[in-house]
């Protein structure tokens, strides 16, 4: 049976040590390490020994985390950091803020692989190019790039990169990243489906699973109606076709974390809050037995 995960920033508030403990506490195993979580960390010193820190108070305590989100932005979300705080693009069109982009990325897969990531999600970034009305071709380019350094980056360290379906140019479709990885030829590029996006996106999910195969290393699953990027978890108001994405990860041999990534569910009182992380829990459970 697949690995049952609940992204970290579901306990968002807490600070990393906090969060693993409660974690703990409510039965959860496996996680992937949000990019809030990841920047608390990176604050405590040099990122290959923070890492190695975190990894053995998580062991400590019976957790581990297969999976991790690379940077979102360019800083976290604690009050210290809210001055100067921006969305991260890892594919700007400047050399010097990519040359910039690509120091900072080194540092996240040096974390990353001291934590024990296996699976690290990547958004792969153009954003500001494709605002600029760049031809896509440019901004492919630019994304293959990036990506390529990253994944050199990672060479050796046991540590894969997995490209997000997302709602840019580029990066809707599951061809749209297979493009990517078969350009780079780089073995340790795979892919996050992220099931919410696809099913905003009319994005038929079961087949992006067949279409992966193999390549489909990550998952961020959550739930929506079907036009927004609502959050929610499964088997509720939402429109994905559970009955049919399970048949098709077990088809494709998938072997990652079955991981939520829910923000919609988590906007309530830290009571309801805890009562939804047990139920999430048994939720999952029960989809894999599907």
């Amino acid at each position: 049976m697949l690995a049952t995960s609940m992204w970290t920033s579901y306990l968002i508030e807490l600070l990393p040590d906090d969060m693993v403990k409660t974690y703990a506490k409510y039965g959860w195993q496996t996680s992937e390490l949000s990019d809030e979580h990841a920047h608390d960390i990176l604050k405590r010193g040099k990122p290959a020994a923070a890492g190695k820190d975190f990894r053995r108070f998580a062991a400590d305590l019976g957790m581990s985390f297969p999976q991790g989100h690379f940077l979102l932005a360019t800083k976290g979300i604690r009050p210290e950091d809210m001055e100067g705080r921006s969305i991260a693009d890892i594919a700007p069109e400047d050399d010097s803020a990519f040359a910039a982009m690509m120091d900072t990325m080194k540092n996240w897969v040096e974390l990353f692989a001291a934590i024990g990531i296996k699976a690290g999600v990547l958004h792969c970034g153009g954003q500001a190019m494709i605002a600029k009305g760049r031809d896509m071709n440019q901004v492919f380019q630019r994304r293959c790039q990036a990506v390529a350094t990253v994944a050199d980056f990672a060479a050796g360290s046991g540590l894969n990169i997995c490209l997000e379906n997302l709602f840019m140019d580029g990066t809707r479709q599951c061809s749209e990243l297979l493009a990517i990885i078969n350009e780079i030829k780089r073995p340790n590029v795979g892919i996050c489906l992220d099931t919410g996006h696809a099913n905003a996106r009319q994005v038929d999910v079961p087949a992006f699973i067949r279409e992966a195969g193999s390549h489909l290393q990550a998952l961020h699953i959550a739930d929506n109606l079907g036009q927004n990027d609502d959050h929610m978890l499964p088997f509720g108001r939402g429109t994905v076709p559970w009955l049919k994405v399970m048949p098709a990860l077990r088809e494709v041999g998938y072997s990652g974390l079955f991981n939520f990534e829910v923000p919609g569910e988590n906007c309530c009182p830290m009571p309801i809050r805890l009562a939804k992380f047990s139920y999430a829990k048994t939720l999952a459970e029960h989809m894999l037995q599907l």
